[in-house]
């Protein structure tokens, strides 16, 4: 990861070096905003990363970059937008995996994620985190899941940014392992998923860190478990893995950037020297670090094969499962 970096900066200052007019068209473009396109509201971890990297993007090359959240029906309204975009350099997309999930879920989808997107970048990875309300007797994973057997049928409610979307198929695969069964409810993101779980009208949410830190660190939320491969994080150094509770659990969250289809290679390339720089920065590696996140970077064929991958994967436990848009 840190050669693909030191690659990138390499890339960027011999780019720096050429003649202004060998430099393909110019992008940004001078008189337009460039939009960053988020699929769910406010408040949840998609939103956070979109708007830092806006904010760098826009003090790294001085034009204006904005993010406007394109939420409803799971995801599909934003990314919709994103692929009927103009392939100009003025939209891009910013997803996590539940992007991947969507084509088993909606057979009339209006698009087809490997053909009528151009992946850009892959961004950061994100380690899941278990929460409960502040007021829940669970002080660990162990501790819900004894107490959802010993409940049966009347095990209780977990949260989701929508059917179908990583949290609701990580949940799934969830109680398959523990052999307990709740009751899904899809929310409209994880922002309001996670507003009702600080109201305690669901018992469970997997989130990312950001989306969850602030209201654990003031005791209104706990987290009691972090699904990894790796060890504790930073953020949460009291919080046991899932599999220090005998869970092997090590699902995350990638987000990535996309663009809709036939964007100019220059421009894709422009705009992987800026994410290159981004993720370069100490102080940005610090911020994620801080939240459990690992920077990933990687260019659009390395971000079309984990989406390959991805739904391939999980295309497969929907079939079986028998997933739909309404469980």
């Amino acid at each position: 990861m840190f050669r693909r970096a030191l690659a990138a900066l390499a890339a960027i200052a011999g780019l720096a070096a050429l003649p202004a007019e060998a430099q393909g068209p110019g992008w940004p473009p001078r008189d337009r905003q460039v939009r960053i396109l988020v699929t769910y509201p406010p408040g949840g971890t998609s939103d956070f990363v979109a708007r830092f990297l806006a904010q760098r993007l826009q003090e790294q090359t001085g034009q204006p970059f904005v993010v406007e959240n394109r939420s409803g029906g799971g995801g599909v309204v934003g990314w919709t937008a994103a692929a009927r975009a103009p392939a100009d350099g003025t939209t891009f997309l910013l997803t996590d995996n539940s992007l991947a999930t969507a084509p088993p879920l909606y057979p009339n989808l209006g698009f087809d994620i490997l053909a009528d997107f151009t992946p850009v970048s892959l961004l950061v990875d994100y380690p899941t985190v278990f929460v409960v309300p502040g007021n829940s007797e669970a002080r660990s994973l162990r501790d819900f899941v004894d107490a959802a057997r010993a409940r049966g049928a009347e095990a209780g409610f977990y949260g989701s940014m929508g059917a179908g979307s990583s949290p609701h198929l990580y949940m799934e695969y969830l109680q398959d392992i523990a052999s307990i069964r709740l009751t899904h409810v899809p929310y409209r993101g994880m922002g309001p998923a996670f507003a009702d779980l600080l109201a305690g009208r669901v018992g469970l949410l997997i989130a990312a860190p950001p989306t969850v830190l602030g209201a654990v660190r003031e005791g209104r939320a706990r987290a009691i478990a972090i699904g990894t491969t790796g060890a504790r994080i930073p953020a949460l150094p009291d919080v046991p893995t899932a599999r220090e509770q005998g869970f092997d659990f090590t699902y995350s969250f990638w987000y990535g950037v996309l663009a809709p289809r036939g964007l100019d290679p220059a421009i894709v390339g422009r705009m992987q020297e800026e994410v290159a720089r981004f993720l370069a920065t100490p102080e940005v590696q610090e911020r994620f670090r801080q939240q459990g996140a690992t920077t990933v970077g990687g260019d659009g064929p390395a971000l079309r094969r984990v989406m390959e991958g991805e739904l391939a994967r999980w295309s497969e436990v929907i079939r079986v499962k028998g997933i739909t848009l309404q469980n």
